[in-house]
């Protein structure tokens, strides 16, 4: 029944796909004739179009199946982003050479190729995110995954997968390792992930689980940082693990660099009426200045002035330590969390703008001026270096952001030590599909409200 299901769920992910595909083929040809009179173009009949789009959808489904996107369990999102966007170049770049070789392209013009595979790099992962969110609330979904531990490091990784159920891994038992005897077990198709602490013989287990089970996963408790992109080295017959921090290269700085630069260009010239809007608003409602600035720690420990739409009463502070000192349950929550849910500080038009991350907005001129860029790690205030510990010195070795990795995955509930182990995940693991991903997840949580 698990391999039935399995195969439905694929099935219905790759017939999705296909329709994706060819919708956009079907809209990018409607799209074309519009300006067929205002740029003086050719005429193209659906009919052209449509043995291209039949090839488009052959080489786009193909691709993505060969990658394990059929149902494609066990993959980040952004592990799946990253592959769904090559994919579909991959599968345009071989419709074009197509076109060309066999001199289709006089009749058929290559403006609906760029024009459709724009079209799938925004509407398949978006829409293959959606697939996953309802279908992981189903009982269709998912396959099930024995998780073989002891102690709390085990009680954790069961936790994590219940918690992500985007992942398809639904941990259905937990067994103890020091007690799992080969000869009491018979072949599974079930994925054994083994959640490895020291005192276990590692290689031994292995060997012992891939006599039983599909596939085996080993999560270490020493090295759950993970990495998106870990290079595997064979160093003569010894298996290595390359880490690094991606986000630290001078290379990949430059890159978010000039994205930084180019965006926050636009997004102020988008948002600047409704900017001048939300500043008036503030004015009408509360005395006190229409921006609020705040010392944080920028890149290289350097004190940088952030910017804010002002969300709190001018008194802020005295009242929070008037707050404080009379309630021992709002002096809890904002050591571990620095933050309070109902916030009396607040403002009515704070509420709203902080609600939907308005307040935010004036950082654009922050990363206009490198001081900050549009994802990173969260903007510590200066009293919070000492608890930083060890993760300050990397940390700070980048600029921080206006949104970011625990940001949209944490918001309110995250405990400062888990901001920071986010925040190194970030850093460790950056790429142009992460920092995408994270531009996604943005946009819904300020359209739904989902704010700080």
């Amino acid at each position: 029944m698990t391999r039935s299901k399995y195969w439905i769920v694929g099935f219905i992910f790759l017939l999705l796909d296909g329709l994706l595909v060819g919708s956009s083929f079907y809209a990018t040809t409607i799209i074309r004739s519009l300006f067929i009179n205002a740029f003086n173009l050719g005429p193209v009949a659906w009919d052209t179009v449509f043995s291209m789009a039949q090839l488009g959808i052959l080489f786009v489904v193909g691709i993505f199946f060969f990658q394990g996107l059929y149902p494609g369990y066990g993959l980040t999102a952004v592990k799946e982003l990253e592959l769904m966007s090559k994919a579909s170049t991959i599968s345009f770049i071989l419709l074009t050479t197509l076109s060309f070789l066999n001199k289709s392209f006089l009749i058929f013009p290559r403006s609906i190729i760029v024009m459709t595979w724009l079209f799938c790099l925004i509407l398949l992962p978006v829409a293959r995110f959606l697939e996953r969110n309802l279908l992981s609330r189903t009982k269709l979904y998912g396959v099930p995954v024995v998780v073989l531990g002891d102690g709390a490091w085990a009680a954790e990784v069961i936790r994590s997968l219940q918690r992500v159920k985007r992942l398809g891994w639904y941990p259905t038992t937990k067994n103890s390792v020091k007690e799992f005897n080969l000869k009491n077990d018979k072949p599974s198709a079930s994925i054994a992930l083994l959640a490895y602490e020291k005192e276990v013989p590692i290689s031994q287990k292995i060997r012992e689980l891939s006599q039983i089970y599909r596939k085996v996963v080993v999560i270490e408790s020493t090295n759950n940082y993970g990495s998106l992109w870990v290079e595997i080295r064979d160093l003569d017959s010894f298996m290595g693990l390359e880490y690094q921090y991606h986000l630290l290269s001078k290379a990949n700085h430059l890159v978010k660099r000039i994205t930084d630069i180019l965006a926050s260009i636009l997004l102020l010239v988008i948002l600047s009426p409704l900017m001048l809007i939300v500043g008036l608003l503030i004015k009408l409602d509360s005395p006190g200045p229409m921006f609020f600035r705040q010392i944080r720690l920028g890149r290289n420990f350097k004190a940088i002035n952030i910017y804010k739409f002002r969300s709190m009463v001018i008194d802020a502070d005295e009242r929070l330590q008037s707050l404080l000192d009379s309630d021992p349950a709002a002096k809890e929550m904002y050591k571990s969390h620095h933050k309070l849910i109902k916030d009396p500080r607040v403002t009515r038009v704070g509420r709203f703008i902080r609600r939907f991350s308005i307040d935010e907005f004036p950082q654009l001129l922050n990363v206009l001026k490198g001081e900050m860029s549009l994802s990173g790690p969260r903007a510590y205030l200066p009293s919070e270096l000492e608890e930083m510990g060890d993760y300050a010195s990397t940390i700070l070795r980048v600029n921080p952001g206006m949104t970011g990795w625990w940001q949209v995955l944490g918001r309110h509930g995250t405990s400062f030590k888990k901001r920071l182990q986010m925040d190194e995940y970030y850093i460790s693991n950056w790429s142009i599909w992460m920092d995408v991903y994270i531009y996604l997840k943005t946009f819904g949580v300020v359209i739904f409200g989902k704010g700080a």
